[in-house]
């Protein structure tokens, strides 16, 4: 084969020890599943699980008649296809009477325990923006703890869970609550800001202010710390309704009845006793269902996990106020490198990730400043930034000066700006930040990061930072118009509170999406390779060609287990073997080990270093390993590093051995092995060494102390009158 076509070979991505060539039987089966045809499909399902409804009353067919059942995902030519089934149960008594006692022993019932929503005065301020308003009142109800609820059905599920994809409970406690909504029932998942450690008790820019104190962000809805979704349609929420209003204007035409209604409102507006009552009550609790399915389980609005070798996150921190006594250090808390690095670590763990954040006075740099001020103005004593213009400027003048736009891995430019009385408008609404395209810039007032002592944390900007960059890595939402619900979850994506970290449903789109593209572009080079290698008649080629199908097969079988770490490793090695499949069809000339030897020299029973030089000019050296027989029985292998010119690696003391035999292994892409002569090292002969070693050291030190006694003789003679 011709040297160029080795040019396609990927670049390794994990380097794996093999021993001795075993023998090999190719079938056609095999052959045939490496050619597959081009397209993944994927089977997920998704099994809900009724908790607390009448079995008569449930028709399984209207209620998932509106639920996804497909969703394809291109990649260029080709398509990965995810099938989503369903499976229905109905968790009995018991069960039902142990999520209950659960529920009663974790929840607190008093008179101001939650928040309830004014939606006249909210409607008052959609008109009169400058007019703020008190939207929010103390209401009486039982508060539940939703993460010992989550964390309790993840530990005693209802059903086996799906190998591939979620368990969704629908819960009805609708007993706990009295007629007219009197006392209500809800589920609390206490977000505390990253950054603080506060709870977070305030809502949102235009209501964080001394007229809704105390808000309680109460959820009808939870999941992500796991592979499951709760939903009680029975639950008192107020978030639907506000964002029914806030988002939409009337005369609401596309809104559906659980945005207005709870379950028991629901029930008392059909006759349940007429088949077409039932129908509405399912396709009300079928519409309920749909987002968390749509947005959070297989989301529609994200884009695929960006393919790519690396990440980085660049981030500028700007105090803008340092001449007016509000120093940087003031801020230095609100995020740092670790925080974010270990957010996109856990979202997308395959690549490796940078992150570097700076916090800078704007003063210092007067290019910037002068962008600021330019989309920017000052209107009734507050500074008004212009977000559209703004994001659009800073991409085309200074994102290039700290990324690099033509790489193509992930690289993220953010920017923090803090002022003291500042807000961004964009797209006619206040918001806090915007992200897109491989940047995020963030707006947020000095005063919103403390309490109203101006001295205690209150709100950092991690949350925001991870909820931008994931959009400037192509995810949307957990919410769109007339669709809210899956904002009750745990993912950074929703406007609902705020959550310290990734969401399970957030790793497991990127992660599974990035798999699937590893894999449908593996089979694809399999393919091409299979063809530059058919006139190969080498063992060993056969060999890796094997392997390689028996490595995908693997991953696939991991994959559809969501152990996505065992998966990237299964394809990593499937990548390893189609490499050696091609260099092994060329080349059959083992590596040459030029070099080797130990430090110490001579080496005793202690801990010591071997290194060696080993070339291979054609194929490349895999890997290099020193091997070590104590007392002719006992084999141990070590891995060597490369460190740029020698491969090392350090041996563990064998101090009570009384013999050592030593050699190096070398293998290279291709599949050739080179082993060096094996030298063997007893106590006797080590002894003898070091002895000679002191008697040699004695004898030099005494030839030394006689020339420095015959030099000092000259001198003094010198001196002599």
């Amino acid at each position: 084969m011709p040297r160029l076509a080795l040019a396609l070979v990927l670049s390794c991505l994990i380097l794996l020890p093999f021993g001795q060539l075993p023998t090999f039987s190719e079938t056609e089966a095999e052959r045939q599943i490496a050619l597959a045809p081009a397209d993944i499909v994927r089977d997920w399902t998704i099994h809900i699980v009724t908790v607390g409804y009448r079995h008569d009353l449930i028709n399984w067919p209207t209620l998932l008649a509106g639920l996804p059942t497909q969703k394809d995902i291109p990649f260029g030519s080709q398509t990965i296809i995810y099938n989503i089934g369903y499976q229905l149960s109905f968790a009995n008594d018991s069960y039902l009477e142990d999520v209950r006692g659960i529920v009663m022993s974790n929840s607190v019932n008093g008179s101001e325990t939650g928040t309830g929503l004014d939606e006249s005065n909210l409607l008052y301020q959609k008109e009169n923006p400058d007019e703020p308003q008190c939207i929010f009142r103390p209401r009486a109800g039982r508060c539940i703890d939703a993460y010992i609820v989550e964390d309790w059905l993840i530990a005693n599920p209802a059903v086996t869970p799906p190998a591939l994809g979620y368990v969704l409970y629908m819960l009805n406690f609708s007993d706990l609550d009295t007629p007219g909504h009197g006392i209500e029932h809800w589920y609390d998942a206490h977000p505390v800001d990253t950054d603080s450690g506060q709870k977070q008790d305030w809502f949102r820019l235009e209501w964080d202010n001394a007229q809704n104190p105390n808000v309680t962000l109460e959820y009808a809805g939870f999941g992500g710390r796991g592979n499951i979704y709760v939903l009680d349609p029975s639950a008192d929420q107020w978030y639907l309704r506000w964002a029914r209003i806030w988002w939409s204007d009337p005369p609401y035409e596309n809104e559906y009845e659980h945005c207005t209604m709870d379950l028991e409102d629901k029930v008392q507006s059909v006759d349940l006793s007429t088949s077409a009552g039932r129908a509405s009550l399912n396709t009300y609790l079928g519409n309920y269902l749909y987002d968390p399915i749509a947005y959070l389980m297989m989301p529609g609005q994200h884009a695929p996990a960006a393919y790519v070798n690396s990440g980085l996150l660049r981030v500028l921190v700007f105090c803008m106020d340092v001449a007016d006594g509000i120093p940087v250090e003031s801020l230095t808390w609100i995020t740092n490198d670790a925080v974010q690095r270990a957010h996109l670590k856990e979202l997308l763990p395959f690549i490796p990730w940078q992150t570097e954040i700076d916090y800078l006075d704007i003063d210092d740099f007067p290019v910037w400043k002068t962008l600021f001020s330019t989309y920017s103005q000052v209107i009734d004593g507050k500074v008004i930034a212009d977000g559209g213009p703004m994001f659009d400027a800073i991409y085309e003048q200074m994102r290039w000066q700290y990324v690099d736009p033509s790489d193509p891995d992930v690289n993220v430019f953010g920017v923090v700006f803090v002022k003291k009385n500042m807000e961004m408008q964009v797209y006619g609404r206040t918001y806090t930040g915007l992200g897109g395209g491989g940047q995020t810039v963030v707006w947020k007032s000095w005063e919103r990061y403390y309490r109203p002592d101006n001295v205690t944390p209150k709100s950092g900007v991690s949350s925001t930072q991870l909820h931008e960059t994931m959009h400037a890595m192509g995810l949307g939402h957990t919410w769109d118009y007339y669709h809210y619900v899956a904002d009750f979850s745990y993912s950074p994506l929703g406007y609902f509170g705020s959550h310290n970290g990734t969401s399970r449903f957030d790793q497991n789109w990127v992660q599974s999406t990035y798999l699937d593209q590893m894999e449908l572009d593996l089979r694809n080079y399999f393919r091409y390779c299979l063809n530059q290698c058919a006139s190969s008649t080498r063992p060993e080629t056969a060999l890796a060609e094997t392997k390689t199908i028996v490595s995908l097969d693997e991953a696939v079988a991991l994959y559809d287990r969501m152990d996505w770490q065992g998966c990237f490793r299964k394809l990593s090695a499937a990548h390893d073997w189609i490499r050696r499949m091609l260099y092994s069809s060329v080349d059959d000339e083992a590596p040459v080990v030029r070099h080797w030897g130990t430090v110490p020299e001579p080496l005793n029973f202690s801990a010591f270093l071997v290194w060696a030089q080993v070339d291979d000019d054609f194929a490349g050296v895999e890997n290099v390993t020193v091997h070590a027989l104590v007392n002719g029985i006992s084999e141990h292998v070590f891995e060597c590093a490369f460190d740029g010119g020698n491969w090392t690696a350090t041996l563990l003391g064998f101090e009570d051995s009384v013999s050592l035999e030593v050699w190096v292994d070398a293998w290279d892409w291709g599949m050739n092995r080179a082993e060096t002569p094996r030298v063997t090292y007893t106590r006797e002969t080590m002894e003898d060494s070091l002895r000679g070693a002191i008697l040699l050291g004695a004898e030099i030190t005494v030839a030394l102390a006689v020339v420095a006694v015959a030099v000092m003789i000259v001198r003094l003679r010198k001196q002599d009158p």
